[in-house]
């Protein structure tokens, strides 16, 4: 009686790679994060400044721009036209508003706006020389707007929690990446819809909570805004149209010639 030997052929695995457009930052720039926190006081026209260690702000490859995308609520708004002003743009460290949706109106007061709020895209002028100098941080500043929000009683203030931007280099792909043969990438859901098919990003991580709650776990800014109280909410329209009233009766009397003319004054005096 001969033994049969079973011969078992081994199955090895087969590995895929796909190319991705998000990534971490490499090492060589992993100790790069960004604080982001509104200048105090607030007032109506928060203005929020994003601070970046100086020794770590370098592109992971030549062609990459420094970005930031801000998710807004209903009660906080980006002015567009401020940033047609180039001097204003390098006054802020800023490059351009790259893209702006949602809610635009600039006088709306809050309780009447339908949108949930804005979202924009910009570009921020990153030192693209060596650094020089003392200092340690460099800072870009992104102005925005509060509109007015609905009285209550009896507070005079009322907390925003305003998502974190996200900020990230925007750098051009390799020769010969091919994004579209992968399965498991989506395109347009977000920012990178806003930017070519041959786009990677590497994302610029927060920095960690401030103990004072500036930005709380790294994902949400903590905004007070000033609201009217409700006991004299109920006077403003009627002083409003009060003193618009006055001011057309005003304006009607002295079309109408209403205290005479002061050509008719002096010759009167003459008289």
């Amino acid at each position: 009686m001969c033994e049969m030997l079973t011969v078992i052929p081994y199955l090895g695995g087969t590995m895929f790679s796909f190319p991705s457009r998000h990534h971490p930052l490499p090492a060589a720039a992993s100790k790069l994060s960004f604080a982001a926190a509104f200048q105090q006081p607030t007032g109506l026209h928060p203005k929020l400044d994003l601070t970046f260690p100086v020794d770590a702000l370098s592109p992971p490859q030549p062609s990459c721009v420094l970005h930031a995308y801000m998710t807004l609520p209903s009660a906080l708004f980006i002015d567009r036209y401020q940033f047609s002003d180039e001097l204003f743009l390098e006054s802020q460290n800023l490059a351009a508003l790259r893209a702006l949706s949602g809610e635009q109106d600039l006088e709306a007061p809050d309780w009447v706006v339908d949108s949930w709020g804005s979202a924009a895209l910009f570009e921020l002028a990153h030192p693209r020389v060596s650094k020089g100098g003392d200092e340690s941080t460099w800072t870009a500043t992104i102005p925005t707007h509060l509109r007015y929000v609905k009285p209550s009683d009896p507070s005079s203030t009322s907390t925003l929690s305003i998502p974190a931007p996200v900020v990230f280099w925007a750098c051009n792909a390799d020769e010969g990446t091919k994004f579209k043969v992968n399965p498991f990438d989506r395109e347009n859901l977000g920012y990178d819809g806003l930017f070519g098919t041959k786009t990677m990003f590497y994302h610029v991580p927060p920095a960690p909570a401030k103990a004072d709650g500036d930005i709380e776990n790294g994902l949400l800014l903590d905004l007070d805004v000033p609201v009217l109280n409700s006991r004299f909410a109920g006077w403003v329209p009627m002083a409003t149209l009060t003193v618009v009233l006055a001011g057309f009766t005003w304006v009607i009397w002295k079309l109408a010639g209403g205290g005479g003319s002061p050509a008719a004054k002096e010759a009167k005096k003459k008289q």
